[in-house]
């Protein structure tokens, strides 16, 4: 039989083992979400059928599908993953049932049906340690260049998320007490004071941000003191606006992003001085507070980056 198979994870720099692998692809397979997704997020069930099975079923909102132009235009909710993940530690292999199409993106909730409709068996080898893909579907084994692309999106998420971990200076923790807001959840970092003085740490922040924007395509900035706008207009004339707000001696910034006259999302970054962290939390369009691992792991990253950057005469 076919299959698709990693190249060495123990070269990496830093190296992976098969224990890491196999541990962070079951914490994916649990969570698999980025930032959009999980701003998309309706609802996650992961239901533990027994000590090594469990099924997960993650459900996009409609109304935000619809509100971004990937709706159905009625606000129909859509099934991005339903999996059924059967867990062998002792052979250090995960069975993935799918119950809805990968490469389509999931199905309408209308449409969905408990019934498999791919298989996939992730082997993880040692000496090397690689990652082996064997893929059924509708009758047959798939290991086309085509089908092995599309596991990109996995596999760059393990070992992303691996070596994210493994060199970052500070971490972020999701679903933390809002230091800003008692009462509330944030995401909140680790203390950054034997890394990065807060002189050197915000204007950086701002800096990062601005060059972030800069780099989407069309977009036009404009700055003054204490706030940069940028926009795009897309190919149907609707304008997506960028309103950026920042007051360093407060310690404070919000990103606005607002399509047509609806505010559509709202980052808001808070840097405590004393000791130095960052806290972060974003809005989506209801106003839902968003503080899960996936924002998490993206905040992590762009922190790590704006420290070195604030500490390097390039920065």
């Amino acid at each position: 039989m076919m299959s698709i198979i990693s190249g060495p994870l123990d070269g990496l720099d830093p190296p992976v083992s098969r224990e890491e692998a196999y541990d962070e692809t079951i914490a994916l397979l649990k969570y698999p979400m980025d930032p959009i997704t999980e701003g998309l997020k309706k609802d996650l069930q992961v239901t533990q059928q027994d000590a090594n099975t469990f099924v997960m079923k993650l459900i996009l909102d409609g109304k935000k599908l619809d509100s971004f132009g990937y709706g159905k235009g009625d606000g129909t909710d859509r099934v991005r993953y339903w999996k059924k993940v059967t867990c062998n530690r002792d052979k250090f292999s995960i069975t993935v049932q799918d119950y809805v199409p990968e490469r389509d993106l999931g199905a309408w909730v209308t449409e969905a049906k408990e019934e498999v409709l791919a298989s996939c068996e992730i082997n993880f080898l040692q000496d090397p340690a690689q990652i082996e893909f064997c893929i059924d579907m509708e009758g047959k084994r798939h290991a086309d260049p085509e089908t092995r692309d599309g596991l990109y999106s996995w596999t760059d998420n393990i070992l992303g998320s691996l070596h994210a971990f493994k060199t970052a200076k500070v971490k972020v923790i999701p679903d933390q007490p809002s230091i800003q807001e008692k009462g509330l959840k944030s995401m909140v970092s680790e203390p950054m004071d034997e890394h990065v003085n807060y002189e050197n740490f915000f204007p950086q922040m701002v800096k990062f941000t601005k060059d972030f924007l800069g780099k989407v395509p069309n977009m036009t900035l404009d700055e003054s003191d204490g706030e940069i706008r940028g926009s795009v207009t897309n190919e149907q004339g609707e304008v997506t606006k960028h309103v950026v707000k920042f007051d360093e001696a407060a310690g404070v910034m919000t990103i606005t992003m607002i399509q047509g006259d609806k505010v559509r999302a709202e980052l808001h970054r808070k840097v405590h001085r004393s000791p130095l962290v960052v806290e972060a939390w974003d809005l989506d369009a209801e106003g839902q507070r968003l503080t899960g691992s996936a924002k998490a792991k993206e905040i992590q990253k762009n922190v790590n980056v704006m420290i070195d950057k604030a500490n390097s005469w390039f920065g």
